[in-house]
């Protein structure tokens, strides 16, 4: 007993002391880590949504480049050819390769778009940033491919079609082909 309530007997005893803080194991910090960096990553694919929905609408404001009718004619009936635009790109090609992407078989994202797409030979395109993922280019003498990738080379007015087959890619060279954005 405190020497003070021997002394007077009207003192109350002294208050404990607060109790620490809940302690949590080096897993629940781990845990809540994981949780604040999921939060700043959801935020940041919520930003980044709507700056593509932005850019979709910007485009689409946009005015219609000129129709290349020489192409468009040569490839087109005149009827269509009134209803579509053909743009001349540079059209060149890559693969997943180290010497196109800089990536590895053994890197984890080999051969994953820009898009988070897996590249498919027939299907793959990058495109420059004007052309949202998703956007469809058809190419002459080529076929219909999908915007899916980006690529430090790739600027307005070029594309990049995808391929598996390095040497393929090299004899495809640079091509200038009239395209048209369908979609």
């Amino acid at each position: 007993m405190s020497t003070q309530l021997l002394t007077n007997p009207t003192a109350k005893p002294p208050e404990p002391p607060p109790p620490d803080p809940p302690r949590i194991t080096e897993e629940e910090a781990a845990l809540q880590e994981a949780d604040a960096e999921a939060e700043k990553k959801d935020a940041r694919i919520q930003a980044l949504e709507s700056e593509v929905v932005a850019l979709k609408a910007e485009i689409k404001a946009r005015s219609k480049p000129e129709v290349n009718n020489e192409v468009a004619n040569e490839n087109k009936p005149a009827k269509e050819t009134e209803s579509t635009t053909w743009q001349t790109f540079e059209v060149t090609a890559y693969t997943s390769g180290y010497s196109s992407t800089g990536k590895s078989r053994n890197d984890a994202d080999y051969g994953i778009t820009a898009s988070g797409e897996r590249a498919v030979e027939g299907r793959t395109l990058a495109c420059p940033p004007s052309l949202p993922f998703g956007t469809k280019v058809n190419i002459e003498g080529i076929g219909e491919r999908v915007c899916e990738d980006r690529g430090g080379a790739i600027q307005e007015g070029h594309l990049d079609l995808y391929m598996t087959s390095e040497s393929e890619a090299l004899s495809f060279g640079r091509r200038n082909l009239s395209a048209e954005i369908t979609d």
